[in-house]
């Protein structure tokens, strides 16, 4: 086992003093490295995917120690946020990732490559769609406009240790962290102020592109402003106080008025409808285990639910449904409660419903796909599942799940091609060519997926230059 492996099973840290756990371990590889870094320029290919991939390997580590919200109904709705914010960015280069943190701090921060985190204690802050937006923008402009990458390039002459230690800070989503990060770790002191000038000058300069991004997402500016206030408010007035978000993003008079005076008094955000009070609420239900009694009629609705009180949840989400049975938030909410109360006819119905008005829904599809499994309806989940197949055919959740129906269908040569693919999407390439080896001496499988299973291989050796030979 690792060190860090072995560092991090002793307790479970906060996210940020993980980050700088597994950044500072990082740097026992790095001995005797080069201080100099290769050129990250935005245009070039190789570089951004270099970028990429240092942010994917922290975010899959995030991912399997549990601290990212999986929720499918969630991770669309802050995904949903970031890629409206992205349609204003010309000549995008990176495939952005928006994603919740399990933790109550009050922060964000973007990894580089584009994966850029919220907690779940910004987001109870925030109190509308266009507040968290302004996060997420000024995130993505510290993304587009390299300011973590530039730091690490303009750090030539220092040391590996304190490249690292800006890299810690980088990854704690940094502005004037950068610098603490780096005393941490024994690195710049001597520039402190330099740096704390630099990164200052770089949220401003986040600030003017997220504005642009807002504009451009039909999100309403005046939710910059008003998120800094909020963030005032919650410090005492204070520019950093005690909140983690004001540390690595330190908000003072000056930062708000330019904020102000660049919002067009007259924009607006568009007509879309804001569930986000109902995105909170059902955070709050997923991720607590003690939700509050008081609150709004859906929150309260939850709390029912996670308390076993199915009738009581049952009168509440039935007045909501029936008040709006296009919802998705109330929809969903209702058929989880059905299936609790043993009406899983009731729940196929609303379902059923709601993907006739959003025709392939995943978070519906795979919804009912469930609630067909545990009635033993096989054939009809199998229906959904094919359909899934063919529109989310990199969806290694979809394969998964065929696996499972066609194991209960008893088709050997189908579970098997499923269980390849999805070996082959999460990257066990040489499991997934043993099932498809195994698909083709198979007695029960037809010409079709005999094709594909020997089309797949193909591709899978060609691509790893394997040599090996059916």
């Amino acid at each position: 086992m690792s060190l860090h492996n072995r560092i991090l099973q002793k307790c479970r840290l906060p996210v940020w003093q993980w980050l700088a756990v597994f950044i500072f371990t990082l740097s026992g590889f790095a001995v005797g490295a080069s201080t100099e870094l290769p050129g990250l320029g935005e245009n070039s290919a190789i570089n951004i995917e270099r970028e990429t991939q240092l942010g994917r390997s922290v975010y899959e580590k995030l991912l399997a120690r549990g601290y990212i919200e999986t929720d499918p109904l969630l991770d669309r709705y802050i995904n949903d946020l970031g890629f409206r914010l992205l349609a204003g960015l010309d000549n995008r280069l990176r495939d952005y990732r928006f994603f919740i943190i399990r933790d109550n701090a009050v922060n964000a921060f973007a990894l580089p490559g584009g994966f850029i985190g919220v907690n779940r204690g910004l987001i109870m802050q925030a109190r509308t769609q266009h507040q968290l937006a302004s996060v997420l923008a000024h995130e993505i402009a510290h993304v587009r406009l390299r300011h973590g990458m530039d730091m690490m390039e303009k750090s030539k002459g220092l040391n590996t240790a304190a490249i690292l230690s800006m890299l810690a800070g980088l990854l704690l989503g940094s502005v004037d962290s950068e610098v603490g990060s780096a005393v941490l770790f024994g690195g710049i002191a001597g520039t402190q102020q330099a740096m704390i000038n630099y990164t200052r000058e770089n949220e401003y300069e986040a600030d003017r592109l997220g504005m642009q991004l807002m504009y451009g997402g039909q999100f309403d500016p005046n939710g910059m402003v008003e998120f800094f206030t909020i963030m005032t408010q919650l410090s005492g007035g204070s520019e950093i106080g005690n909140i983690e978000y004001l540390r690595t993003h330190p908000v003072g008079v000056n930062r708000i008025a330019e904020a102000a005076g660049r919002v067009d008094k007259n924009a607006r955000g568009g007509d879309q409808v804001d569930d986000y009070p109902l995105f909170k609420d059902y955070l709050q239900f997923v991720s607590s285990d003690h939700l509050p009694v008081a609150g709004s009629q859906f929150l309260r609705a939850l709390a029912s639910i996670q308390a076993g009180e199915y009738q009581r949840a049952d009168a509440l989400l039935d007045r909501l449904y029936n008040q709006d049975n296009e919802n998705i938030w109330y929809s969903i909410a209702f058929a989880v409660n059905l299936e609790h109360l043993g009406r899983e006819a009731e729940a196929e119905l609303v379902y059923r419903r709601l993907l006739d008005i959003f025709p392939g829904d995943y978070i519906l599809s795979m919804r009912l796909l469930g609630l067909l499994k545990l009635a033993g309806r096989y054939q009809s989940a199998l229906v959904i599942a094919r359909r899934l197949e063919i529109e989310f055919p990199e969806n290694q959740q979809v394969y998964f799940e065929l696996s499972e129906i066609y194991q209960a269908l008893n088709r050997p040569a189908l579970q098997m091609m499923a269980e390849a693919e999805f070996h082959r999407i999460t990257g066990n390439r040489l499991q997934a060519i043993k099932l498809y080896d195994q698909v083709l001496v198979s007695p029960d499988a037809d010409h079709a997926t005999e094709s594909k299973a020997r089309e797949k291989r193909l591709l899978l050796l060609e691509r790893k230059n394997i040599s090996s030979s059916y």
